[in-house]
């Protein structure tokens, strides 16, 4: 997750605060390089892998030490990206396609990989298996056919891409890369915005540009969707969006009908991805239910899969699931962390999201533990409506 630049009257006070915090940071970061490192060269990460075959780590709210539990039940995870790519949007994601690749041929050598639409139907029917994955992508970026699509076809990994449907239809990049490209070649050194309070925004790197981007998108998602669309349209009036830099990075319907010649599956991110959980009852109709008919005239087949957009719960809604449902639409997937279990919400599933980092322990370390922590049990039991970006270490994601 990027940092939010804080604002202080005292500028030395300030810049000492974020070295510490910077230098914090990157020791912590080592040490669980290191730990990846060992456990995954020590084939370690083997055992844990078998472990959690038949046992899960449970931690409670009411002891400080886990559990280590047997597991009667089959396990289901879902992994999360974005795009494959390292350059262009996303700003926030570059993943070297050399890294996708020597994640998924780690993931076909070492875990049971399926569809979504198989792992659906065997959570539902309680099917006996062993630890299962499917893989996903959100938003739909262009860099998916170029560079994440032959690496599926090579493994013969099955995916589901979620689409947006106004970017579909206008092959227009979505609102939150407008306001990270904008920034991105905003002039002058700072910016003065209207978020919840008054902002002022220093920018001295491109870091500091990005992390400002951050919080404006975490704010927009917190405010009434109307509200939303009318700040953005303000801020592009205000700010050049570079097109360039977002012109053709969207998937276009013939790639994507290549892409569902190859084994490649296509659900729903609603019509222009608003949070969800903040859309009243007759938003839903556009978002929910139009943009799964576009994509359905455009695809030529059902569309029975559905992402929350940025997915943390505060992002979903009781009403939306239910509005879902009557959509026919098999399952809706969040960026909560933990795996699924027979009998899950099927409109709350839970998901890992892989971010760009190139170490391939740490990213077999995350899968492991994925299978061995089980969510926490207030997660798995109770609706939450506060934000569990501030009340959990999820990443940071759109």
């Amino acid at each position: 997750m990027l940092l939010e630049p804080q604002i202080s009257s005292d500028g030395a006070s300030q810049d000492a605060s974020s070295k510490i915090s910077s230098s914090s940071a990157l020791i912590k970061e080592r040490i669980r390089r290191t730990l990846a490192k060992g456990l995954y060269y020590s084939r370690t990460l083997a055992a844990v892998r078998r472990l959690a075959q038949n046992y899960h780590v449970e931690a409670h709210y009411s002891s400080k030490v886990p559990h280590l539990r047997r597991d009667s039940s089959s396990k289901f995870a879902i992994l999360c990206y974005h795009r494959v790519g390292t350059e262009g949007i996303p700003f926030f994601s570059r993943l070297d396609p050399s890294v996708f690749e020597a994640q998924m041929r780690y993931l076909k050598k070492h875990y049971r990989v399926v569809s979504l639409g198989q792992l659906c139907k065997e959570l539902r029917d309680s099917t006996p298996v062993e630890p299962t994955l499917a893989i996903t992508f959100d938003d739909g970026y262009r860099d998916l056919y170029s560079y994440a699509l032959p690496v599926l076809r090579k493994y013969q990994i099955p995916a589901t891409v979620y689409l947006i449907g106004r970017c579909m239809e206008t092959g227009e990049a979505p609102w939150y890369d407008r306001i990270f490209a904008a920034l991105q070649t905003a002039l002058g050194s700072f910016l003065d915005l209207q978020l919840a309070a008054p902002r002022h925004f220093t920018f001295t790197s491109k870091e500091s540009r990005v992390a400002a981007a951050w919080e404006i998108v975490r704010y927009l998602r917190t405010i009434p969707d109307a509200e939303r669309r009318e700040w953005c349209a303000n801020f592009e009036r205000r700010l050049t969006v570079p097109q360039p830099q977002i012109a053709n990075r969207i998937l276009n319907w013939e790639q994507v009908q290549e892409m569902r010649r190859e084994g490649v599956d296509f659900g729903a991110h609603t019509m222009t991805h608003p949070a969800v959980g903040r859309l009243n009852s007759q938003a839903f109709d556009e978002e929910l239910l139009q943009s799964k008919r576009l994509l359905e005239n455009g695809l030529n087949a059902p569309v029975e899969d559905f992402a929350y957009p940025f997915g943390k719960l505060s992002d979903c809604s009781p009403a939306a699931e239910e509005f879902l449902s009557r959509c026919a639409y098999r399952s809706a997937v969040t960026t909560v962390e933990g795996y699924n279990v027979s009998g899950a919400n099927r409109f709350q599933l839970f998901r890992l999201q892989v971010n760009d980092d190139p170490s391939l322990p740490s990213f077999a370390l995350a899968v492991g533990r994925l299978f061995l922590e089980a969510p926490p049990e207030w997660l798995a039991t109770q609706r939450v409506s506060t934000d569990l970006s501030t009340a959990s270490s999820q990443r940071e994601t759109i």
